[in-house]
């Protein structure tokens, strides 16, 4: 039985060839991963939060409604509306807290 013998180029490529294939695989099992595992779960994720965000936004443009048809302030209903824009991302960068419609009562 004869030993292998390759000399140091060889290496070099067989080297540079494995570490290609290794990282081919990588990012390929990376790919997979991303578009059947991870992508449906963030896309569900921002579905969920769209349709709360929309169900949100129909409450208060709800209440803006029936407070503007019960005949309340200007100014509460300039500030209720200035909230809603602020909410909805229109107005400034700051989100709504929960506390905003305790202030309003």
């Amino acid at each position: 039985m004869e030993t292998l013998q390759i000399d140091i180029a060889t290496l070099g490529w067989l080297l540079f060839a494995a570490a290609g294939a290794s990282s081919l695989l990588t990012l390929t099992l990376m790919g997979l991963i991303g578009h059947f595992y991870l992508g449906p779960k963030i896309e569900r994720k921002v579905d969920r939060r769209l349709e709360e965000g929309a169900n949100q936004l129909e409450e208060r443009l709800r209440k803006r409604i029936v407070d503007l048809l019960t005949g309340r302030s200007r100014e509460v209903i300039r500030n209720s509306a200035r909230d809603l824009a602020r909410g909805m991302g229109l107005i400034g960068n700051r989100r709504p807290d929960d506390n905003d419609d305790l202030d309003e009562q």
